[in-house]
């Protein structure tokens, strides 16, 4: 790890990269993955979780893993959501509900209503939350893996850290972005897997919270 980091520092910086990839967990883990991550002992652990979202993403071994964390770094279907996103904001209400309205039949229809349900909420249309969320949460999996050493996973988590703070100015911006981003990955029109993010949301913005005192936004 860098050397101009000292270990209090590191060790802030470490929950932050926790706090931003919780929201990737829909499991009761994730109140416990904030302050602690990855227990390298626990094997419930590894062969529930870790081993669901490797699956859900085909991660196999040490290069399929760095692949998709370049691909949700570099892509991430940001500028997929955000041509919809420009596309339904320029125009007014009614010509959207229309649009909504006969792309019913269209493979994308869940695309269009999760954009156009975000469209005010989420007005910048970037979803990189989402890619950098989950790529942050792969390095922590790819350590307790064995696939990264914490050097290599480290500097990756550092580069996702600072663009979530280039493109959000607050956790509420970032988690409505993954919200969003979340929804639309998985064309999640009626909102079903936003449960566990709200819950998230409360555990990282409510009062004497990790997210107010040792993790605040901006911390990378």
């Amino acid at each position: 790890m860098p050397s101009e980091y000292n270990k209090q520092q590191r060790k802030q910086l470490e929950l932050y990269f926790r706090c931003l990839s919780s929201v990737c967990t829909d499991s009761v883990m994730g109140y416990h993955y904030i302050p602690f991550g990855f227990p390298f002992t626990d094997r419930f652990l590894r062969r529930s979780s870790m081993k669901k979202a490797f699956s859900a993403w085909s991660v196999t071994n040490k290069e399929s893993l760095l692949s998709r964390i370049h691909w949700l770094l570099e892509d991430g279907l940001r500028e997929e959501y955000k041509k919809l996103h420009m596309s339904l904001a320029a125009r007014n209400e009614v010509s959207r509900k229309r649009y909504v309205e006969s792309s019913v039949d269209h493979p994308d229809h869940a695309k269009v209503v999760i954009v156009n349900a975000f469209l005010n909420q989420f007005p910048s249309g970037e979803i990189a939350a989402f890619g950098g969320a989950w790529a942050i949460y792969m390095c922590n999996m790819g350590i307790a893996y064995g696939y990264l050493t914490k050097e290599e996973a480290w500097g990756m988590k550092l580069k996702a850290a600072h663009h979530l703070q280039n493109c959000y100015k607050s956790w509420e911006d970032y988690l409505a972005a993954f919200a969003a981003g979340n929804s639309y990955f998985a064309s999640d029109s009626e909102m079903k897997m936003q449960a566990h993010i709200t819950s998230r949301a409360s555990t990282l913005l409510g009062s004497s919270t990790l997210a107010m005192d040792k993790a605040k936004w901006g911390l990378a």
